[in-house]
């Protein structure tokens, strides 16, 4: 066994399709990678998983002969990965989380839908994968019963187990509530290690501007959001269907959004909210036809308006 050069680092992370291993949750270097000598079926078995019939072969030609130790599951894809960056202060280390998280999926993409990756890269932030790619179960069940708390008896949604490293989403609610609620137990999976056990109401987003919310569920709000609702991805549907990257009301986009008067822009009196539900759910505009931005991203138009308000997308 030989101690790895920074060159091999590079090849053993290109072999694990991971450009972040061997980081500590600092972003410094973990423990070194080990390498062992290898035999002629592991070097082939690993081309194969790379893709490459050329891989390991040193600058003569011959074979290197050293591949990184397989790693388990765990050690692949450790939640302190992703956690480490929700430390940054406010809600921007909790969007770094979700990214970090969004960029694993995308490198893993062939693996994870080995029948056929998604067209559509809305379809790869399914809360369930990423749950599996952490090592969490994710079960759809029939019912999960009720809960009490404070003098309130409501339906429970999901339910996460950390010590069973297991999600259970009810199928009571709806879809989109189904998947905002199993990307919430995600936030808490990936950022919220004191949480063990833990029931949640039903979840769609539209209540993360309530200020009756704890800390914590304000965070798992947030993460579902940012998981669900990626701002570059948002950013570049709203421009492809509303020809800008700021909707302001004029005369041309009142036409162009209502052409047969039947929402009543004229008056000028809108809300910023009024427009941003309007702009959620909307489904033509300058005679184009589409899907409505929140059945695109499989939210409530509601959550959609709170995000779109958020990114700056609208003006009144």
């Amino acid at each position: 066994m030989s101690i790895p050069s920074q060159k091999q680092i590079s090849e053993n992370r290109r072999l694990l399709q991971n450009p972040y291993a061997y980081l500590d949750g600092e972003g410094g270097y973990d423990a070194a990678p080990k390498v062992v000598e290898a035999s002629a079926a592991q070097i082939a078995a690993n081309r194969r998983l790379l893709g490459d019939q050329y891989a390991f072969l040193d600058d003569t030609g011959g074979l290197s002969g050293e591949i990184p130790v397989a790693a388990s599951k765990s050690a692949q894809v450790p939640n302190t990965k992703w956690s480490a960056h929700a430390k940054r202060p406010g809600y921007q280390g909790i969007e770094q989380a979700a990214k970090k998280l969004q960029e694993n999926i995308w490198q893993r993409r062939h693996d994870l839908w080995p029948d056929g990756v998604p067209d559509d890269p809305v379809e790869l932030l399914d809360p369930a994968i990423a749950l599996n790619l952490i090592e969490f179960d994710f079960d759809l069940e029939e019912t999960l019963g009720q809960y009490s708390s404070n003098g309130e008896t409501f339906e429970v949604a999901g339910i996460i187990d950390r010590t069973d490293k297991r999600v259970l989403i009810s199928r009571q609610m709806p879809f989109n509530t189904r998947r905002f609620t199993a990307a919430h137990e995600l936030a808490h999976a990936v950022l919220h290690e004191g949480v063990r056990m833990h029931r949640d109401r039903p979840l769609d987003g539209s209540g993360q501007e309530s200020g009756a919310r704890g800390k914590i569920e304000k965070e798992a709000d947030k993460f579902a959001t940012f998981f669900l609702m990626p701002e570059n991805l948002v950013r570049a549907r709203f421009r492809q269907f509303f020809l800008s990257d700021k909707f302001a009301l004029n005369e041309a986009t009142i036409f162009a959004l209502d052409p047969s008067g039947s929402l009543g822009l004229q008056d000028g009196k809108k809300t910023l909210r009024q427009l941003s539900r309007i702009l959620a759910k909307s489904e033509s505009f300058n005679g184009r036809h589409f899907r409505s931005l929140a059945d695109q991203f499989h939210v409530s138009v509601e959550t959609m308006a709170i995000r779109l308000e958020e990114l700056g997308l609208l003006e009144v």
